[in-house]
């Protein structure tokens, strides 16, 4: 198996002369406008935000020859525009959207944008949870057996901005979210794997229902020459292998016939050339179940890729802890700090949880995203030796925990850390494990994940002045 030579999927968009407008000036949007601009398009750059927040932007984008328009809301503060290209946190009924359809000028997103430009076959990888490790894991693998890729997207690293590399290399490896699917046309990977649907972003999506709508849209332009990657643990997921119009291919850690299965304690991985053992499951770089089927599906899609198992599980052997992800921090007194902030969403944070051994004080709460705590309440309350909670989902979490456990209201990350650090003891574990969205209270779950290393490495540099 190897990547077809002529699997280039790209449409032709024309650019320059043509008068775009990019609305949401965040990372994804920033890129998009810088690409643009390089493209020759003449772009009007617009946001809701006010002037004050959208400074630094606003005179990067002024700097390189674009409008700024502050306090967006309509269509008619853009001017005439041939297009509009809207970042992935701008809802798709946003009334300036609807307005653009409605007068026929084409709305699309990032992710549709770099497809369309795009000369090498993309790889995309979605899911509630595990996309962005599956996503690296997959780079690894390839990277270990020499094919040349480019790894972008939800990750934190928009696909515009790579765009220009896919000359380059044999293939273009991408996380997709919800957000970025909502807005494909002709977007058609040669690979979609899908990982997993469990209540997220409720806030945005009118239901459950309507989101695993919008993952499903991951396979709606391929054809029976794609494929794809279904992991049937899941039960939304495995209801859509009848339904794809592309190749299927299964993941499963508990079914024997899958594709990629755990088999006599091995990662097994069936792409098409019969099953290869690819590691021991003791040997896994990275803890938990749920990591086993994130393994295999990056296993199957690096075999559809070329790999072979060898390559593969030397791919695997590099793949480390992801920023955010259960990163260890550092060591005090024989208490370990773990940076969990990535787990943003109930399903995410439970699985983690579930990979922890020993008496566990954990920091949870934040934007709730219109999800039931009551199973992550449960766990909370019989795994956790102290809960502190922070942010607006706080008081609900607290009561799904219901006195099973020692609980109590931070009003800032400091107060958190501090509070759980009073209270341990040698031997604990000390985790940020939030469960929802970090936009209550910081920009994004980086820069939560960064106030809270910060914080405890300040923990750490004041116990070591102490020491005689």
């Amino acid at each position: 198996m190897a990547i077809p030579a002529h699997t280039v999927f790209g449409q032709d968009i024309e650019l320059s002369g043509k008068r775009v407008g990019v609305i949401g000036l965040a990372r994804t949007g920033l890129a998009c406008v810088r690409y643009l601009i390089n493209r020759g398009a003449r772009v009007v750059a617009a946001d809701a935000k006010g002037a004050d927040e959208l400074a630094d932007a606003s005179h990067e984008i002024v700097s390189l020859g674009a409008e700024v328009v502050v306090e967006f809301s309509r269509l008619c503060q853009l001017g005439d525009v041939d297009l509009v290209v809207a970042s992935p946190g701008v809802p798709c009924d946003h009334p300036a959207l609807s307005e653009a359809r409605a007068a026929g000028i084409q709305v699309i997103g990032e992710i549709e944008l770099a497809y369309c430009l795009c000369s090498a076959p993309m790889i995309a990888i979605s899911g509630t949870n595990g996309k962005g490790t599956t996503t690296m894991m997959t780079g690894h693998m390839l990277d270990a057996a020499g094919i040349a890729n480019v790894v972008a997207g939800n990750i934190g690293l928009p696909v515009i901005s790579q765009i220009d590399r896919a000359s380059e290399v044999e293939v273009v490896v991408v996380e997709v979210s919800s957000f970025q699917l909502e807005t494909i046309v002709h977007f058609r990977p040669w690979i979609a794997v899908l990982l997993n649907i469990t209540p997220d972003h409720l806030d945005r999506h009118a239901n459950q229902a309507e989101y695993a709508a919008a993952k499903a849209r991951l396979f709606r332009n391929q054809t029976r020459e794609d494929y794809s990657v279904l992991c049937i643990d899941d039960p939304t997921v495995a209801a859509m292998q009848a339904q794809v119009p592309s190749t299927p291919l299964t993941v499963s850690a508990n079914c024997p016939g899958a594709n990629g299965r755990v088999e006599d304690g091995f990662l097994v991985v069936d792409a098409g050339a019969g099953p290869q053992r690819i590691l021991p499951v003791a040997a896994m770089p990275v803890p938990g179940s749920h990591n086993l089927t994130n393994a295999l599906a990056a296993g199957l899609v690096a075999g559809l890729c070329g790999a072979t198992a060898e390559q593969t599980a030397e791919g695997l052997k590099r793949f480390g802890p992801v920023d955010h992800l259960l990163q260890e921090v550092v060591e005090v007194r024989d208490i370990k700090f773990l940076d969990d902030s990535k787990a943003t969403n109930t399903a995410a944070a439970i699985a983690d949880l579930a990979t922890l051994a020993g008496p566990v004080l954990v920091i949870a709460g934040g934007q709730g995203k219109e999800v039931e705590f009551a199973e992550f309440g449960r766990r909370l309350g019989e795994r956790g030796k102290f809960v502190c909670l922070i942010g607006d989902s706080g008081p609900a979490i607290e009561a799904a925990i219901g006195g099973a456990t020692n609980t109590r209201q931070a009003a800032s990350m400091e107060q958190a850390v501090e509070e759980c650090y009073r209270r341990a003891e040698r031997g604990d574990t000390i985790v940020l494990l939030p469960g929802c969205a970090s936009f209550d209270m910081f920009r994004d779950q980086t820069h939560r994940g960064e106030v809270f290393t910060r914080l405890v490495r300040r923990i750490a540099a004041r116990e070591a002045r102490r020491r005689p």
